[in-house]
């Protein structure tokens, strides 16, 4: 069901609110009524209408309509494991694997990626704006544009939890993905095992599966022949 936000106008008038609070009405709704505020629910009369009401009888009406439709603590968690029983969560989570291979690229709303200097080649992060400006000095803009692309997603076993993965990696060019780390993000600046073996396990699959792959941790590429883990 749509949801259409509410819709005023400023409106002069001499007439009171009509939700309650005698004030002076400011705004007009689509539906005619007028109030002192934006929104009815901000009116301070309406309110005090609402804080004074008896719920009692409402929420008693609520328990009743839950019960007599089976709509309990008990029967949800009941639902949550007939779900897992029949592998709805397990389907779900492939859904979003497979949406996330065909769109990988925005999976991080707290780090977007942009765009580099006009090149059709997107950059997430300081450290990768860092590699492809230091590309840039190498070999120029129209270099980037004409070699550079996003990596490729592959999949892969994380051996922190022995399932079946979606690496996605950071650059292509030629046939060599180049995984743009920092020291935290590679390990925690060596304090985090598990996450260091996650990320070994993405180059080993990306060896196995014919790629060369180049490891750039702070700036620093070490090339990588053979798999890690």
């Amino acid at each position: 069901m749509a949801y259409n936000k509410p819709f005023f106008e400023v409106f002069e008038t001499e007439k009171l609110c009509d939700y309650g609070c005698n004030t002076l009405a400011k705004f007009k709704f689509r539906n005619g009524k007028i109030c002192c505020s934006k929104h009815f629910n901000s009116c301070a009369g309406k309110i005090k209408i609402f804080s004074d009401s008896d719920h009692s009888v409402a929420a008693e009406k609520s328990l009743e309509t839950r019960t007599r439709l089976g709509i309990t603590k008990s029967s949800q968690i009941k639902a949550g494991k007939t779900r897992r029983d029949n592998g709805h969560y397990d389907r779900l989570a492939k859904k979003m694997q497979q949406h996330w291979e065909e769109n990988p690229w925005q999976n991080n709303p707290h780090c977007p990626l942009l765009e580099y200097k006009n090149s059709n080649v997107n950059y997430q992060g300081s450290y990768e704006y860092e590699f492809l400006e230091i590309l840039e000095d190498r070999n120029g803009l129209q270099w980037i544009i004409e070699n550079v692309a996003r990596g490729p997603s592959i999949w892969y076993n994380d051996p922190t939890t022995n399932t079946e993965r979606l690496y996605i990696s950071d650059f292509l060019i030629d046939n060599t993905i180049y995984e743009i780390k920092s020291s935290w993000t590679w390990n925690k600046l060596g304090k985090d095992l598990n996450l260091e073996n996650k990320n070994k396990a993405k180059i080993s699959k990306a060896l196995s599966s014919g790629y060369n792959v180049i490891l750039v941790i702070d700036g620093k590429e070490i090339k990588y022949e053979g798999p890690l883990v």
